[in-house]
């Protein structure tokens, strides 16, 4: 009986360090920064929203576990329909941002891992300069088409805010990742993504 015993813990204890030594692994291979795919986004407002991701995992130590930074690359664009005041033909409004979050990760099976993001670390920039305003109209009425630039910033970094809310917010774990090389598949909110690393491990 006592051999018994000294045998089911030994083999639980086998069990225990294959699935550590897993995790830590998945970590390792996690390090670095990965780059996604251009992703259609909606509630944000806009006419059109388009994200992509980018992801950076460091490990602390050999540990199963480390420190996550994720920044979204967000572009929105919106139609203003023509008024005796400004525009007298449909006019698009473009703007990127970006939207960076930091918080922590840790691997909890060899295809899983936590992440938990700090709400407070949220960051949003847009470049004035990246405001991009297409229009058909005579010279001499571009001017005051110039006009909306700002309220149009404002309304693009409400947007890009928005849209990097609903996607930091709602990122709780990534699950059935798989690592090949530098190409990485895994889902997010039950949706199948792809990335392909950015930089060296």
């Amino acid at each position: 009986m006592k051999k018994s015993a000294l045998l089911f813990s030994g083999a639980a204890l086998l069990i225990l360090a294959v699935s550590c030594d897993s995790k830590s692994r998945l970590s390792g291979e996690m390090q670095g920064v990965w780059g996604g795919t251009p992703e259609s986004i909606s509630d944000t407002g806009a006419s059109q929203a388009t994200l992509v991701r980018l992801m950076e995992f460091n490990r602390t130590g050999n540990s199963s576990e480390g420190t996550v930074t994720m920044t979204a690359l967000i572009t929105v664009e919106n139609t203003m329909q023509p008024n005796d005041t400004v525009a007298a033909s449909p006019m698009a409004i473009t703007a990127s941002g970006t939207a960076t979050i930091t918080g922590a990760y840790q691997a909890i099976d060899d295809d899983e891992i936590v992440i938990t993001l700090e709400a407070s670390s949220l960051s949003v920039s847009v470049d004035p300069e990246g405001v991009k305003l297409s229009y058909n109209l005579p010279a001499q009425t571009a001017p005051d088409v110039e006009k909306i630039k700002a309220p149009a910033m404002m309304l693009a970094s409400q947007q890009i805010t928005r849209a990097a809310q609903n996607t930091f917010y709602t990122l709780t774990k990534l699950d059935d990742i798989k690592i090949n090389n530098n190409l990485m598949s895994c889902e997010i909110n039950d949706r199948d993504m792809t990335f392909r690393r950015q930089s060296a491990k």
